[in-house]
């Protein structure tokens, strides 16, 4: 009877969670203006699996590889979900001498094709897109003999796979810089999920609930106006909207995969065995809140790295006033000089 009780709470908290990770992920709870939200499900829909004659690419592959500059230290940029490797351009062409690098796009990202989605019996917790693109830069590193790159993860996505790399090869990579990174998805919740949850909760609850009772199902139009805004994205409005129409291209079910993935997730619990050094730049996020009428973005960028592990000095972080998540467009100089001065100690 005692193990019969213990299900049944994890149970409850299982769907408690999904309900906050919900309510976290889609906008009906940050309205803004007041605005009220589309909420519209289509139960015809399956954005679980590829679209009818959809055309994939192989678990594995990159979307796309732009090179750039001739400098003695290379560098491997990821960007962050809903964005290609073109996102980095004025980066790259801004450091020609300084490095060689590599603006990669994840597949089903910026106009490329996705690999095929698993069946719907497999785990998002087997982050199965995400280690296929993992898969495709260690390639891309051997392949190209990069000796010890630095590698620059963004937001969403780029994050989880730069530090993997990191983790995971600590002798070839030189070092990590991560910009406007996520580590998990954070509850706005904090009363009913006050410490941080575990990964089975996380898997559990998107596997179970998100995916199938919210994500399979939802359309377009619902997407488009509960995802990320485009005050999410960069300070200036207009840059912002131009920013949101770029994450918004991707293929539904693309974006569905890989979130899944994300909040399946947690590489903030792996931090305490990270051995290479890694900065990140945080956005400040200055009234963000208000134009939303949330805290969901705090929780991203900021409450995410809230983690009790010692990582030996290997991990610092900077916040940036007055940006977003693609902060570079918002203080471009700040962004600059504090990469340059980053890799400039680095051995």
């Amino acid at each position: 009877m005692k193990a019969a009780w213990s299900n049944y709470n994890e149970a409850k908290a299982v769907i408690a969670l999904a309900l906050c990770l919900l309510f976290t992920t889609v906008g009906s709870v940050r309205c803004q203006d007041q605005c009220e939200r589309i909420m519209q499900q289509d139960s015809t829909l399956n954005n679980l699996i590829d679209p009818p004659g959809y055309k994939t690419c192989p678990l594995g592959t990159l979307g796309g590889v732009e090179k750039a500059g001739t400098g003695p230290q290379p560098m491997v940029l990821i960007p962050g979900l809903g964005f290609g490797g073109d996102i980095f351009r004025d980066f790259m062409t801004s450091h020609l001498t300084q490095y060689t690098m590599y603006a990669v796009t994840l597949p089903g990202m910026g106009g490329t094709p996705a690999p095929p989605s698993p069946p719907e019996t497999v785990s998002f917790g087997e982050q199965t897109w995400t280690t296929g693109a993992l898969s495709a830069i260690e390639k891309l590193i051997q392949d190209k003999g990069l000796d010890r790159p630095i590698v620059l993860g963004h937001w969403i996505g780029g994050t989880q796979i730069a530090l993997r790399l990191a983790l995971s090869h600590p002798e070839r990579v030189k070092a990590v810089i991560l910009v406007s990174g996520s580590a998990c998805m954070v509850p706005t919740d904090t009363a009913r999920f006050p410490t941080r949850l575990s990964l089975d909760q996380r898997t559990k609850a998107t596997d179970l609930y998100m995916a199938p009772l919210w994500f399979k199902t939802v359309t377009r139009e619902t997407w488009d106006d509960n995802n990320f805004l485009p005050g999410d994205y960069a300070v200036n409005p207009v840059r912002g909207l131009r920013l949101w129409r770029q994450a918004a291209t991707p293929p539904l079910h693309v974006w569905v995969r890989y979130l899944c993935e994300f909040n399946a997730q947690d590489i903030g619990l792996s931090l305490d065995s990270l051995a290479v050094p890694t900065l990140l730049i945080r956005p400040g996020l200055e009234g963000a809140a208000e134009e939303s009428g949330s805290k969901y973005l705090e929780g991203y960028c900021h409450k995410s790295w809230e983690l009790p592990v010692v990582t030996g000095g290997k991990f610092q972080m900077v916040t940036v006033p007055n940006s977003r998540v693609c902060l570079w467009y918002d203080q471009p100089s700040t962004y600059d000089s504090l990469i340059e001065a980053f890799v400039n100690v680095l051995d």
